[in-house]
C-alpha cells in the first residue's frame, strides 16, 4: 500500500513525456485498463511508467548481483525460493480465532 501511494506521487510534468505504440492482445489489453481504472485513476501511462520504475529496479538489481559475482537462480531455484517465501507470508498472516457458540 505504501509502495503504491509512493509512486502514485511521482508525476511529471506533460512536456517531458514521449508517446509510443505497444501491440497487446486484448485479454491484456484488458487487464491494463483494469489495473490503470484502480491503480491510477484510469491513467494507462501512469502505470506504464511505474511498470518503467521496477523495470529500471530490476536492471539495478541485476547488475549489482552480476558485479557481487551472485549467479543467476535457475528455474528450479527460483520456484523453490518463491514457494518458500509463499509459506513463509502464509505462517506470518494473522490467523482469524473462532469465537465459540454459547
Amino acid at each position: 500500500m505504501c509502495y503504491i501511494l509512493n509512486m502514485k506521487a511521482k508525476r511529471r510534468r506533460a512536456g517531458a513525456t514521449e508517446t509510443f505504440s505497444v501491440s497487446v492482445d486484448a485479454e491484456t489489453k484488458r487487464a491494463l485498463r483494469r489495473l490503470a481504472d484502480a491503480e491510477f485513476g484510469g491513467n494507462l501511462s501512469a502505470l506504464v511508467t511505474d511498470f518503467a520504475e521496477e523495470a529500471r529496479r530490476r536492471v539495478a538489481a541485476a547488475a549489482y548481483l552480476r558485479e557481487s559475482g551472485i549467479p543467476r537462480l535457475t528455474q528450479g531455484e527460483a520456484e523453490t525460493v518463491e514457494a518458500q517465501i509463499e509459506r513463509e507470508i502464509a505462517k506470518a498472516a494473522p490467523r482469524r480465532t473462532r469465537r465459540s457458540v454459547a
